[in-house]
C-alpha cells in the first residue's frame, strides 16, 4: 500500500524522482485492481471534490448561455449594419420605402411628394429608386460607378432632369437623359 501512495505522489510530481526510484517502484510487487480503484477514488476526492463539480456545471451552463447571447447579438448587429450600409431610404420624419412612394404617386395624382434621404448609399440603389419612381430605364456606361457611395437628399418635387444634373455635380459620376433612359457614366 505504501508503494501505491508513493506512485501516486510520483505521478503528481515526476520531476522530483530519479530513474532509480521509478525502477524501484515498478520492480517486484504487483498492485491489485481493488488497490488501484481505492487510490484512484482517494485521488479523485482530493483533486476533484463533488461540490466543485456542481459549480463547474453551473459555470459551464452560464458561459454557454452568454456565448449564445453574444452570438445572437452579433448577428443582429451585423444584419443591422448591413442594412444601414446599403443606405436605406429614409424620410425626414417617417420611414418610407421607394416602392411605397412610387405607388402613392401612381395611385393619387394629388399625393404630396416626399424628401427621401440616402445615407452612404450606393449610386445603383439611388438610381434604382429614381428609375422606379420616374419610370425611366437605367443604362450604365461605367460599371464601377454603381458602387460609389453617396449622401443624397432626393426631393420628389424635382424633375428627373433636375435630379440628373444634381447627381452629376458629384465627383466621378455623370448622369444624362436620353428619351426614356437615364445614362450613368
Amino acid at each position: 500500500m505504501e508503494k501505491l501512495r508513493k506512485l501516486t505522489q510520483m505521478t503528481e510530481h515526476p520531476e522530483q524522482y530519479s530513474d532509480e526510484e521509478w525502477q524501484e517502484i515498478f520492480g517486484g510487487e504487483t498492485v491489485s485492481d481493488e488497490q488501484v480503484e481505492t487510490e484512484w477514488k482517494r485521488f479523485e476526492q482530493q483533486h476533484f471534490p463533488r461540490h466543485n463539480r456542481q459549480w463547474l456545471k453551473m459555470a459551464a451552463s452560464f458561459i454557454g448561455i452568454l456565448m449564445l447571447s453574444g452570438i445572437a447579438w452579433a448577428a443582429v448587429q451585423i444584419i443591422g449594419s448591413h442594412d444601414d450600409s446599403h443606405g436605406n431610404a429614409v424620410e425626414a420624419t417617417n420611414t418610407v420605402t421607394i416602392p411605397q412612394a412610387a405607388k402613392e404617386k401612381r395611385e393619387t395624382a394629388a399625393a404630396t411628394p416626399h424628401t427621401v434621404v440616402f445615407e452612404d448609399a450606393e449610386l445603383q440603389e439611388i438610381v434604382d429608386s429614381l428609375t422606379y419612381y420616374y419610370q425611366v430605364k437605367p443604362a450604365y456606361r461605367n460599371a464601377s460607378v454603381r458602387h460609389l457611395r453617396l449622401y443624397y437628399e432626393w426631393d420628389q418635387h424635382n424633375s428627373i432632369g433636375d435630379i440628373a444634373s444634381q447627381i452629376s455635380n458629384f465627383d466621378h459620376v455623370s448622369i444624362s437623359l436620353k428619351g426614356d433612359s437615364i445614362i450613368i457614366e
